[in-house]
């Protein structure tokens, strides 16, 4: 049964990342603050990659790159209410920009897509009129990569009972563990 919920997760993910009407198309991504805390935000879900890793983009420019170039680690979670499954993966976050991966993904801005990354101006600077936004024709456009190293299912049903499993990546082998709900 252990096998089924991991390939179940992945399964969910791929759609997620395919579907733009699945409940994973978007999720909540948390990373450290420079000042210690936990910040979290809403992100598109843009991709699974063939090594499992989950792809999001972001302007270079956010205050997450800081905090992912300080602190690497973070997390992701997932909710589809319609089945009531959670899922969480914490990891390792890289930051790509003018790489392989960075090329592959930047041919996919294009028309309105391309007023996420083109502000004159940081995301999260202040403005005095949010319609008079400057955007210039550099595209500050980063891609996220999450390598999760630890998954977490949780089924919120209540027949027969709840099920919750966690998956940890040892030596390249994850190992599948039933947790208490």
């Amino acid at each position: 049964m252990l096998i089924d919920l991991f390939n179940e997760t992945w399964k969910e993910l791929e759609d997620g990342s395919k579907k733009h009407s699945h409940p994973f198309r978007t999720c909540t991504m948390a990373t450290s603050e420079i000042s210690g805390g936990i910040r979290q935000r809403t992100i598109n879900f843009r991709g699974l990659t063939k090594k499992k890793t989950l792809l999001f983009y972001t302007d270079l420019r956010s205050i997450k790159i800081e905090q992912i170039k300080k602190n690497p680690k973070g997390s992701v979670l997932f909710y589809n209410h319609s089945v009531q499954l959670q899922i969480f993966l914490s990891g390792i976050i890289k930051i790509h920009f003018e790489d392989s991966l960075w090329n592959d993904h930047i041919v996919n801005i294009e028309g309105k897509s391309i007023n996420d990354y083109n502000t004159q101006n940081a995301p999260g600077k202040p403005i005095k009129n949010p319609i008079a936004v400057t955007r210039t024709k550099d595209l500050n456009f980063a891609v996220l990569e999450l390598i999760p190293d630890t998954i977490e299912y949780l089924k919120l049903r209540d027949e027969p009972s709840r099920i919750r499993a966690v998956f940890k990546l040892k030596d390249e082998e994850w190992e599948k563990t039933f947790l208490i709900p």
